[in-house]
């Protein structure tokens, strides 16, 4: 049995709470729409379930003892916040909240410069963001929907393929001068790891494609967020074997070059998902016809421009 289940009746406790923000039986009463002798009533009967004094009185005034104070507090503090959910509750229900999870590298490199438009093009939603490498827990964090990177489908979740992805290394000009002529050539280099690649045999299969026989690097920083290890590449730690939706703008911006325009596909693509239940919310609707339209128009998978020779 919970310890709530031995709790005052909830009723109660609301006319408790305004009878000790106002110290006076007649405003509680018109208040909460109720008559004077059934704030007393309620009152009294909160004390014997209790088996405390809570309010004090000498002739037209009245106090709180210690335990009124502490009960009163608390009280209305739960109150508070039991309102407030019930609030979230309601806009949720109505559509105008959404709370979106994605992942930290995917959020930097192309989201959040675009959510802007979204935004001004539905400004009654109240939108939160959730910048997770955890995969989004739609039953207990409140989550809506999610940018998911993976190999789909997951059970019990509508998935919905976005984009597939490419791998191909990319590096700061701040670590090497020399134009590179063999892809060999990035073995004599520090190649930074992730290690969700590591796992896949990333580095040898893009390796094998540009007909380099090597086996998975063993030396070298391990990274476990392709944001960190793009950070790294851009300070000149070493090669980094990128995605193309994550690169994009470091390369426009010069932080990282691509020396060879050989590309392979990764093994894991982008999915919106959510619970079956979410997906006829209209803020969900929303933000996923928004989605599709900005990938359409902006695809983050543009070619690699050239190294600089």
């Amino acid at each position: 049995m919970r310890a709530w289940q031995h709790l005052p009746a909830l009723r109660t406790l609301r006319i408790f709470e305004c009878a000790a923000r106002h110290l006076n039986w007649t405003r509680a009463a018109q208040e909460l729409h109720l008559t004077h002798g059934a704030v007393s009533l309620q009152v009294k009967a909160l004390e014997d379930e209790l088996g405390l004094k809570l309010f004090e009185r000498s002739g037209k005034k009245t106090w709180l003892t210690e335990a009124g104070q502490q009960l009163a507090l608390g009280v209305r503090e739960s109150l508070d916040q039991l309102a407030a959910t019930v609030s979230r509750v309601r806009e949720r229900a109505a559509g105008n909240v959404l709370t979106l999870s994605v992942l930290p590298s995917f959020a930097a490199a192309w989201l959040v410069g675009r959510l802007g438009s979204f935004l001004a093009r539905h400004p009654d939603i109240e939108f939160n963001l959730q910048s997770s490498i955890n995969l989004a827990d739609f039953r207990n964090d409140g989550v809506d929907v999610a940018i998911r990177w993976g190999n789909g489908p997951w059970p019990g979740l509508r998935c919905e393929k976005l984009l597939d992805d490419e791998l191909f290394p990319v590096y700061s000009p701040k670590l090497t001068r020399r134009k590179l002529k063999h892809p060999s050539q990035l073995l004599e280099l520090p190649l930074v790891r992730i290690k969700q690649q590591t796992r896949l045999n990333d580095w040898v299969r893009w390796f094998a494609a540009a007909g380099v026989d090597t086996t998975e690097p063993r030396r070298g920083a391990i990274y476990d967020d392709t944001e960190l290890a793009l950070r790294a590449a851009a300070q000149g730690q070493g090669v980094v074997l990128a995605r193309s939706s994550l690169a994009g703008g470091r390369i426009a911006a010069g932080e990282l070059i691509a020396p060879f325009a050989l590309r392979i596909p990764a093994f894991y693509a982008y999915y919106l998902v959510c619970p079956e239940t979410h997906a006829q919310k209209p803020s969900v609707q929303q933000f996923r016809t928004w989605l599709i339209e900005e990938l359409n128009h902006s695809s983050p998978l543009a070619p690699p421009p050239e190294a600089p020779v």
